[in-house]
């Protein structure tokens, strides 16, 4: 059963009681004041009849007095009147009373014995009716009989009637307009707020959290939907906040497997080094010996090709060991412009060679990092490579470092203070599919023979162990930016970062 059908009855059976009991004291009260109205007229009717009847017989003028009493029946409320002589007989009487109520001898006798008028209620068939009976007196105070007038009071019943079906109107048009009117404003004022707020909780059941309730009545109804926007915003937040979470345990599963891969691989790198190490010092000094005592040109170039490739194994051997053996950094204040000025003069003959041009934009007033300087020198040489070796025809290569406020993407926390150290070039850029695996161990997008894939896994490694990280953005064909992000903190904040990590 609906709100709005409950309300009209639990209103109408109030309703109904209030209007019956308000009907019923209305109608006492109609009554009394109509039967008082009633009897009052009766007596003014009765006190006419007496003096005409008096005027009439003490003239001798039955006709008239005949004609008086007919006429005064065709009253409506006048059911009929009787003449009686002074011993109480029967003189004349109207004819809407054959048959009709016997008089009451007693109170005939007593009338004209005492001459006092009686009033007194008597039944007419079934009809009540209102009976008064008044002495008739000539000159000089002798009787001369008396009169009977017979009031109907049958239209009280009638009034009362009337007045019972208008209030059973009357309360059946307030019970039909309390519905009408109590619909409309529950079917506006609740069942349309509700419909929406139910609307609401179905689409937050099903999962959309964004939906909310409208919120504009300034009511019960407006306060329960601000309450569950509120809620529905909770229970948004709260479900951004597991995904995120979720998402920042995925990321960490995909570190930890992939750290345990890297560990292993290390070990691997590591045990490959030192055995092709060794054989490889032999063979690299010998073929160095030959060269040199041999004086046959075709030999010559021979050996010098075999140097050339044992040196290329040589660095390879040598990026492997720097990745499974990454040191511990040294951590003291260092001036990132000093450093990057050291790597630019290593490649300065290189530069020239490959026609790159370098814009170095390093304000002044830079703060000063908490690193080692060598393997800073280290990660910035390899990203400079990097650079050099994407623009073959020649290019640009800016350097920027500013200080910045971010988040570190892999720790959680407000945003902090880095200094961020970028490396643009305008090569050929990185494809959308390869961003993601430029730090992997031995991934290269090189010629064979240009790259081992390792300067940019050792890179990152430095610079995570310096409580840092690197961004890449990238469009091929547009050139690449490679970001340095290294910690502006306390040296006693960046040693816990650098044992955290």
């Amino acid at each position: 059963m609906k709100i709005g059908t409950k309300l009209v009855l639990a209103l109408a059976l109030p309703l109904i009681s209030i209007v019956l009991l308000f009907g019923y004291l209305n109608l006492r009260r109609s009554q009394t004041l109509l039967r008082q109205e009633l009897t009052r007229e009766g007596r003014s009717i009765a006190r006419i009849a007496q003096m005409a009847m008096e005027d009439y017989l003490r003239d001798r003028q039955l006709e008239d007095a005949r004609q008086l009493v007919d006429e005064l029946t065709r009253y409506e409320r006048v059911l009929g009147i009787r003449l009686f002589d002074t011993e109480g007989r029967l003189i004349y009487q109207s004819a809407g009373l054959e048959p009709g109520p016997e008089v009451d001898a007693a109170d005939l006798q007593r009338v004209l014995r005492e001459r006092r008028p009686v009033e007194m209620h008597r039944l007419a068939g079934s009809s009540p009716v209102i009976a008064f009976i008044l002495p008739l007196t000539g000159a000089e105070n002798v009787p001369l009989g008396a009169v009977q007038v017979l009031q109907l009071e049958s239209f009280i019943d009638e009034a009362a009637r009337a007045a019972r079906n208008s209030i059973a109107t009357i309360t059946g048009v307030m019970i039909l307009a309390t519905a009408i009117v109590i619909l409309l404003v529950t079917r506006v004022s609740v069942g349309r707020p509700i419909e929406q707020l139910v609307r609401s909780l179905r689409e937050v059941g099903s999962g959309d959290l964004r939906a909310r309730a409208p919120a504009e009545r300034h009511d019960e109804f407006g306060r329960l939907a601000q309450e569950f926007n509120a809620m529905a915003m909770r229970l948004e937040a709260s479900q951004r906040s597991l995904l995120a979470e979720q998402e920042e345990r995925r990321r960490a599963e995909a570190r930890l497997r992939n750290a345990e891969r890297l560990a292993s691989l290390g070990q691997l790198a590591a045990g490959l080094a030192h055995e092709i190490g060794t054989p490889l010092n032999v063979i690299g000094g010998r073929a160095d010996s030959l060269l040199r005592k041999l004086g046959d040109e075709a030999a010559g170039k021979s050996l010098r090709i075999i140097v050339s490739q044992i040196d290329r194994i040589a660095r390879t051997v040598r990026g492997m060991l720097d990745f499974a053996r990454l040191r511990q950094p040294r951590l003291a204040p260092t001036e990132v412009g000093n450093v990057i000025d050291k790597v630019l003069e290593l490649l300065e003959q290189r530069l020239e060679e490959g026609r790159v041009r370098v814009e170095p934009r390093l304000p002044g007033g830079l703060p000063a990092v908490l690193a080692d300087a060598d393997q800073l020198q280290q990660v910035f040489l390899n990203l400079a490579t990097n650079a050099l070796d994407a623009m073959p025809q020649g290019g640009t290569l800016r350097i920027r470092a500013e200080r910045i406020e971010r988040t570190h993407p892999e720790r959680n926390g407000p945003p902090r203070p880095f200094l961020a150290i970028a490396f643009e070039d305008t090569g050929a850029g990185i494809a959308r599919e390869h961003l993601n695996r430029v730090f992997d161990p031995f991934f290269s997008t090189k010629d064979v023979g240009k790259g081992t894939g390792l300067g940019l896994s050792v890179s990152y490694g430095i610079v995570k162990e310096h409580g840092g990280f690197i961004d890449v953005e990238s469009e091929a064909g547009r050139g690449a930016r490679l970001r340095v992000f290294l910690p502006l903190e306390t040296p006693a904040a960046a040693g816990r970062e650098a044992r955290a990590s």
